[in-house]
């Protein structure tokens, strides 16, 4: 019997010095130290306005930031990550990056990654109206 080799993993988000960060949830079933991608949508899907660079397909269905390197650069950037930090690497622009737009409250956003090239992250949270970041089920 073949088995895959795909894994994934949960994403957090926390609040620390005042930043958003995304971690890896201790109780996920893989911990994996880098990134190479990494999105963050919002549930809604509402269009956000495209900033010059912007991959305006991704905007117009609620992007508000995708970052991606190439592979040999992944542990470049490692987890904690803070929202809206640029990936350390060399860049994939033309894989539909995306700026990071500022993060609304009372808003459910779905934040996922790759790591190499068969590691999936995920998560999904919200900011609360007292600044307060929930995190919320995947399912």
């Amino acid at each position: 019997m073949l088995s895959g080799c795909s894994y994934v993993y949960d994403l957090l988000a926390v609040v620390h010095d005042g930043h958003v960060m995304f971690v890896v949830d201790s109780d996920s079933p893989s911990h994996p130290d880098c990134v190479r991608t990494i999105e963050v949508v919002s549930v809604q899907r509402r269009s956000v306005e495209a900033a010059p660079g912007d991959d305006r397909t991704r905007t117009g269905y609620g992007t508000v930031w995708r970052d991606e390197v190439e592979y040999e650069d992944e542990c470049e950037n490692q987890f904690p990550f803070a929202y809206g930090h640029r990936l350390n690497g060399t860049q994939r622009p033309h894989h539909g990056l995306v700026q990071p737009k500022p993060l609304t409250r009372n808003v459910v956003y779905e934040v996922t990654t790759q790591t190499g090239a068969t590691g999936y992250g995920g998560g999904r949270f919200i900011i609360r109206a007292d600044g307060r970041v929930e995190n919320l089920p995947t399912s």
